[in-house]
């Protein structure tokens, strides 16, 4: 290889020691590296390498791509390759024209940003190339000039454009665009992006209004904005302000103060972080904090920040299955308070472990069966590694009519036991065999042979070399079943045993993960509706505040009974209605009482306005009195009965002790008047 010294490793490892992923920064400084220290930004050695050498043009984006570094040329339509001991690799300049960012996506693909059509270049488009350089096509981004992009390690790359209006939007890892997550208008030509510690998208926007943009990646809300002048590159530091460059220099943003220092004049392009180990891993950051509470019924949704390339959620602190992945997660409905365990992975250079099925032999033509014959076990498969993987699962096909445990070994090549796993069986059928996934878990390295064999089972469908079109048999790409194996040898290599439809996992084997939190949404319960009769009396003026309710809550009336209507306490009564009310304790409101309510006539209401009944409502005795003589008192229930009679009464005191609490109908007949009135008995 060609030896151009960019990186001064040396100094970089005798520093490094003890230190996590993200202590250091390289920043582009015309054709110049810079490196900064990733938690304060303070410039730790302002020209770590060069790359006049290589006679550069446009020096533009910047990414570390697993063991390497990887720089844009703008202008010469390149990218330079480097890995981290000093060494340069290689160019990449097959189908690129004005390239800017890039960015390394779902572990496994280099997405760059082109704009041109020169040296087979498509254009507005994003390029993808595999971690060695070799081009795996692209997809167009049509009118839109796209300028940085960058991956949350969690299914979203994000993606700047300078024109149209300058939009962010959202694209799976096939490319497909799911959302546009900044509307074109809100930012004038986007240049480089960084997704901070909390998870927010910033950007540089490097025309008016120029300055650091932060946005809310779930819902595009503009959280910040920091007038700056002409900025192109972007990036968070530990301690949570941002550096930014421009053609002036590199400058450092106190996010609190809001006040701008230049670090290093002279003009700068884009930034990343660097990761000295990147064959390991980091362990992630995580912040919990539990949910406001709930009340029986509702769904909650729990939000946590991480830097992690995953975070999953389980439903108990001992689960190996995760219940979802992502930063947020909405529960099912809630009755009672429940917990849930929420924790961060940071895998290493393999990326995102990615599953894959198909494997091998998809599934048999025949249904004939065998069991593993002792004498000459273990029968199975042998196969050879071109990556490191994992089997995942294996399908087989059951034709014991019992069930039975089935004995699975992982094999060197010498036939030596590196792994093995004993499942329990179901039951199957020799004419209909029943297809049975075997899990399994077993790990394998690149460059070796090994066997999948059975050391004892149940009765298994297998094929003999005229059921089978014939072996080898492709596990996708990292691997090759090449024949059958009995009896610890090359043995009746023609005959396809037992294994079908291999499900592998490819990506990385090293997993830092988090603490395992605990997050608990607390569920408060509906209270009772509040007590009161159904029916109550009422005099004229009073109000809803004025009707007999007994609740623990704060009471809340409504004019109609799906409580969509609001009405306040202050409401005047109006004879005959039916009102609503609720309580509401810790925020949780019941379901509603309905009171009908009906006036008691007091003196204003007698057409014979000399008569008066007085107290109204009244304990064991009421007074009548009346300027004319009183022929005759009669008091009934609500029903109609006539419980009582008093006669040739005036100004008298009507003793009803014997009568129980509630509403009364008192008569009075005087001569040939007579009045009726509603006196509440209390």
């Amino acid at each position: 290889m060609k030896k151009i010294t960019l990186f001064y490793f040396a100094f970089l490892f005798c520093i490094s020691y003890g230190f996590s992923q993200d202590d250091y920064i390289l920043a582009v400084h015309g054709k110049n590296i810079v490196l900064i220290d990733a938690f304060d930004g303070s410039i730790m050695n302002p020209l770590l390498g060069t790359l006049t050498p290589l006679n550069a043009g446009t020096v533009k984006g910047i990414r570390q791509i697993g063991s390497e570094v990887w720089i844009t040329d703008q202008t010469k339509d390149v990218i330079y390759r480097f890995d981290l001991t000093q060494t340069y690799i290689s160019d990449v300049s097959n189908n690129l024209d004005n390239i800017k960012g890039l960015d390394l996506v779902n572990g496994n693909e280099v997405w760059v940003t082109n704009s041109g059509s020169n040296n087979g270049a498509p254009g507005n488009a994003i390029v993808r190339y595999d971690t060695s350089g070799n081009y795996l096509g692209h997809f167009a981004t049509g009118s839109m000039s796209p300028f940085d992009i960058v991956d949350d390690k969690n299914g979203n790359v994000y993606v700047s454009y300078s024109n149209g209006g300058s939009p962010i939007e959202v694209r799976d890892y096939t490319g497909n665009l799911t959302q546009t997550l900044v509307p074109g208008g809100t930012l004038n030509f986007g240049q480089q992006l960084d997704l901070t510690s909390s998870g927010d998208l910033l950007v540089a926007n490097f025309s008016s209004p120029s300055g650091v943009y932060k946005f809310d990646t779930t819902t595009g809300t503009q959280l910040n904005f920091w007038s700056l002048s002409g900025v192109r590159g972007v990036i968070e530091t530990g301690n949570g302000n941002i550096l930014w460059s421009s053609s002036s220099g590199i400058h450092l943003l106190d996010t609190t103060s809001g006040t701008s220092t230049t670090l290093l004049s002279g003009s700068a392009q884009y930034f990343t972080r660097l990761n000295l180990n990147p064959g390991g891993c980091s362990d992630p950051t995580l912040s919990v904090t539990n949910p406001d509470a709930i009340c029986e019924g509702e769904t909650a949704t729990i939000t946590v920040t991480s830097n992690g390339d995953e975070v999953n959620w389980y439903d108990s602190t001992t689960a190996t299955s995760p219940i979802h992945t992502g930063l947020s997660y909405t529960t099912s409905v809630l009755n009672a308070t429940t917990s849930y365990w929420v924790e961060a992975v940071n895998y290493g250079t393999g990326g995102v472990p990615q599953q894959i099925t198909g494997g091998a032999r998809v599934a048999p033509s025949g249904n004939s069966g065998s069991t593993v014959n002792t004498g000459t076990a273990p029968w199975g498969l042998t196969f050879d590694a071109d990556e490191d993987f994992k089997i995942i699962s294996v399908d087989v096909y059951l034709t014991s009519a019992t069930p039975g445990n089935l004995e699975m070994q992982l094999l060197d090549e010498n036939w030596n036991v590196l792994d093995s796993a004993t499942i329990p069986c179901p039951a199957g059928n020799s004419s209909n065999p029943v297809l049975f996934q075997v899990p399994l878990e077993f790990e394998v390295t690149t460059g070796n042979r090994y066997h999948l064999v059975a050391a004892s089972g149940p009765a298994m469908v297998r094929e003999f070399s005229s059921g089978h079109p014939g072996f080898p048999y492709p596990i996708d790409t990292v691997g090759t079943v090449v024949g059958g194996t009995i009896n610890g040898a090359y043995t009746n290599n023609t005959v396809y045993y037992f294994f079908y439809n291999w499900t592998v996992e490819v990506g990385s084997a090293d997993i830092c993960t988090s603490d395992r939190e605990e997050v608990v949404v607390t569920v408060n319960p509906i209270p009772d509706a509040p007590v009161g009769d159904a029916n109550q009396d009422f005099v004229e003026g009073e109000t809803l505040d004025d009707l007999d309710v007994t609740a623990t809550g704060t009471l809340t009336w409504y004019e109609d009974a799906d409580g969509t209507i609001e009405l306040p306490g202050s409401t005047v009564l109006e004879d005959g209605e039916t009102y609503y009310v609720s309580q509401t304790v810790d925020l949780c409101e019941s379901p509603l009482l309905a009171i009908t309510v009906n006036k008691i006539l007091d003196i204003s209401d007698f057409t014979h306005a000399s008569v008066k009944i007085y107290p109204n409502p009244a304990a064991d005795f009421f007074y009548v009195q009346s300027d004319q003589s009183i022929d005759e008192i009669r008091i009934f229930d609500m029903s109609g009965r006539l419980l009582k009679v008093k006669t040739n009464l005036s100004n008298e005191k009507v003793d009803w002790a014997d009568l129980s609490s509630g509403t009364y109908f008192v008569q009075l007949k005087m001569g040939t008047l007579t009045e009726t009135v509603k006196v509440v008995k209390k």
